[in-house]
């Protein structure tokens, strides 16, 4: 109960880390054993310490509370470094006669870290030769009996309106995906084609039985597809790799979406998804 309640505190806390926030949320000593405690993933701690602003004790008895509450050494590190002040020094006066030398063009800045990184909550459609970014939504879920009871039930994600607002008449799509490092993509995300009903919906089947009920996408809608890792990892979050997901086959003419299970693997990307339930980035293929 009590590590339940531990990890409870730990998401409550990475929530306020949300990349792009409108302002980083203050992090203690304390927050960060709390984390640690809960079994958070070190690189999710490290991540929130990078968004964060620094409340931290790094006085030699801080650091060694620390050490003493098990926390790992690249943890305290990052502490120690997200705490440092800026430098303030100002350059060392030129003599009056540098005056008469030009000084030499300043270079161009670099672009500050992680400004142009990939959001996990971001899925790109590679259309040919064009890109177009996708917006999840969360469905709605029906239980309902199949064949009068003597099929037992099922389950399905219902999505609203007749046809997504994204469509593509590309019979081989291809999709850009953060994948959370700790995760297999096959395990992670799923591309499923939906049924469209009279009242206006879209559904897929997420479970059902008669016997005994399991849980998933039906196989009958599931579009088999390949995954590998982009060429291009430069966009790619701390903790995240960018993947290449290609259909195995065309695309028949339809309703579709790319299901990412962040319901199932939640405690990874909670700082980007603000539901529990997994996320749905719907698309059309026209004839």
């Amino acid at each position: 109960m009590k590590l339940k309640l531990l990890r409870l505190l730990a998401a409550g806390l990475l929530a306020a880390f949300a990349a792009g926030s409108i302002r980083a949320a203050a992090m203690t000593n304390a927050d960060i054993v709390k984390l640690v405690q809960a079994n958070v993933d070190e690189k999710i701690i490290l991540t929130a310490i990078d968004n964060s602003e620094p409340k931290y004790d790094t006085s030699a008895q801080g650091l060694i509370e620390l050490s003493n509450a098990k926390v790992p050494q690249a943890i305290i590190s990052a502490v120690i470094r997200k705490s440092a002040p800026a430098p303030t020094d100002a350059p060392p006066a030129m003599p009056p006669f540098a005056a008469q030398t030009p000084a030499p063009a300043a270079p161009a800045a670099a672009p500050a870290p992680g400004k142009d990184v990939m959001s996990p909550s971001e899925i790109i459609m590679i259309d040919g030769d064009k890109s177009a970014p996708m917006r999840y939504l969360s469905p709605q879920i029906r239980t309902a009996a199949r064949a009068l009871g003597f099929g037992g039930v099922a389950s399905y994600a219902v999505l609203r309106n007749r046809a997504a607002a994204l469509r593509t008449s590309n019979r081989n799509p291809v999709f850009l995906v953060s994948v959370p490092d700790q995760a297999q993509p096959d395990s992670y995300l799923t591309v499923a084609s939906f049924a469209v009903r009279p009242n206006n919906s879209r559904e897929v089947m997420i479970g059902g039985g008669y016997m005994s009920y399991s849980t998933g996408i039906h196989p009958d809608r599931i579009i088999p597809t390949t995954a590998e890792k982009a060429a291009d990892q430069s966009r790619a979050q701390k903790g995240f790799t960018i993947y290449k997901i290609t259909p195995s086959r065309r695309m028949l003419p339809g309703e579709y979406a790319v299901i990412l299970y962040t319901g199932e693997v939640h405690g990874m990307v909670a700082t980007w998804f603000t539901e529990n339930g997994n996320s749905y980035f719907d698309f059309g293929v026209d004839p």
